[in-house]
């Protein structure tokens, strides 16, 4: 085959491989166009999926948090079996140790559930029903509150007057439009409300079946993802995208597990706190400010605040004392007890970790402000590790100091360092050049007047001494 005959049929292989991208290309804008004027439909789609699949996540949530657990036991029993019976067969044994590993693990994550609800519930039921019964108690509080305002303060009670007419007309319309209209709704809501926690409970018991599932077949199952991975990519890849998950795991794991260590520990503290100055709702308000300090950054915050309004309807002062207590436990558990425990799983400064949060949060709620660190953490890491390669592959520092004062690279490739260049608009450099011309017009100016006065006063001179030598001949 001739060279014009192997370049005709390049060209005819790169006119297909265009024809084939740019055809690809307008499929995906077409699919795109197309998800877009279903986006509702889709996102219903999906929702009802997650409903169902409800159970299936909470187990691999439990499983996920019992799996170390499980690792640990499996070890400790098949090395204890291995010992005492050296005959037996060690599939045998490993099967044993494997049941007996998932059992004790579910049991153990079973008993502590039900300690807590065992201790919490009747605390809970108690705080609940101390502030029931005490509820004219508070509403006299705040009675007596409001009349010292307005000893104190009369002109505020004409500003309110004036705004009285226009609250009641309010409510009143709010009554008659919205409420009671509604009644319907708002006992169908109430229904499908107990309804959803029988669902919820219903939901949890399943989730714990499966995790036993899971975590009985979670050799098979992570034979079957290498046999998939393997199957997709070649060895290297395979082996990057193993390191990959084993990375994943170890963020997450950590965060998570030690998240909840940490909130448990804030919890205990701040319920020991509470009854050593007899602060009313002790086990409810440590419940609220333990439960809200998984999340990361506000948590503290977000739990103090209904907790602050419970204590201050019982005892203004005891809130006071209360809040400082939240900002010195706050500073404790951000500069202490939290680095001890998360030893900075996940790598991310604080300016990132605000800004996984509120993305996080905004998008999926509760549980994105939870995750939305260590998942922002994980991409953070691998869009780092890409950043570092591409820079080692064109022969660049990957120390973030080094691009500090960097200002570009010069013919040679060497750093360009140094302040700022102020950048100029082009009607500021017209004017910049206008105001030169009139400067460098009137410095020219200046100079030839210079040169006229000192002309004159040199004629001057030699006027005066041809005088003076004239007189002195005469």
């Amino acid at each position: 085959m001739s060279d014009e005959e192997k370049k005709k049929k390049r060209l005819e292989l790169v006119d297909v491989k265009m024809m084939l991208t740019l055809a690809g290309a307008g499929c995906i804008v077409v699919l795109f166009f197309l998800f877009i004027g279903k986006f509702n439909s889709v996102l219903t789609i999906i929702s009802k999926l997650f409903s169902a699949m409800t159970p299936i996540i909470i187990g691999f949530v439990i499983a996920f948090l019992l799996n170390p657990l499980v690792n640990h036991l499996r070890r400790a029993i098949k090395n204890d079996l291995t010992k005492m019976f050296k005959k037996a067969k060690e599939k045998t044994i490993s099967s044993i140790s494997d049941a007996m590993a998932v059992t004790l693990s579910v049991l153990l994550f079973l008993l502590i559930i039900t300690a807590l609800l065992w201790i919490l519930i009747p605390q809970l039921y108690e705080s609940v029903q101390n502030l029931y019964n005490n509820f004219d108690k508070y509403v006299s509080n705040v009675e007596t509150m409001v009349n010292k305002v307005i000893r104190n303060y009369p002109d505020l009670v004409s500003m309110v007057n004036n705004y009285m007419d226009d609250i009641e007309e309010s409510i009143k319309k709010m009554l008659t439009d919205k409420l009671l209209p509604n009644m319907n709704n708002i006992v169908v809501a109430i229904t499908s409300g107990v309804f959803g926690g029988l669902k919820v409970i219903l939901n949890f018991i399943i989730g714990i079946i499966a995790a036993i599932y899971i975590l009985a077949s979670k050799d098979k199952f992570s034979a079957q993802g290498k046999k998939i991975i393997y199957s997709l990519f070649d060895k290297k890849k395979g082996n990057a995208v193993l390191s990959t998950i084993d990375y994943i795991d170890a963020v997450f794991s950590g965060f998570i597990g030690g998240k909840l260590l940490d909130s448990f520990i804030v919890g205990a503290i701040c319920f020991i706190f509470c009854k050593l100055v007899n602060m009313p709702y002790a086990v409810l308000i440590s419940v609220i400010v333990g439960a809200t300090n998984i999340i990361p950054f506000f948590g503290p915050f977000i739990g103090a605040i209904p907790s602050a309004v419970l204590v201050l309807v019982e005892s203004p002062k005891m809130c006071i004392v209360f809040i400082i207590f939240i900002l010195i436990l706050q500073q404790v558990d951000g500069n202490i007890i939290g680095p001890l425990i998360l030893s900075d799983s996940t790598g991310l400064s604080s300016f990132w970790v605000l800004f996984a949060i509120l993305v996080g949060g905004n998008l999926f709620g509760f549980v994105g402000m939870v995750l939305g660190v260590p998942t922002f953490a994980c991409i953070y890491t691998f869009m780092t590790r890409r950043l570092k390669e591409n820079l080692n592959k064109r022969g660049l520092e990957n120390n973030t100091s080094y691009f500090v004062a960097l200002r570009g690279f010069d013919e040679n490739g060497e750093p360009i360092r140094g302040p700022k260049k102020k950048i100029e608009s082009a009607s500021y450099k017209r004017k910049r050049e206008k105001q030169l011309q009139q400067l460098q017009q009137s410095k020219e100016f200046i100079d030839k007047v210079t040169r006229h006065d000192r002309k004159s006063e040199t004629e001057n001179l030699n006027s005066d001494k041809d005088k003076k030598e004239k007189g002195f001949k005469d």
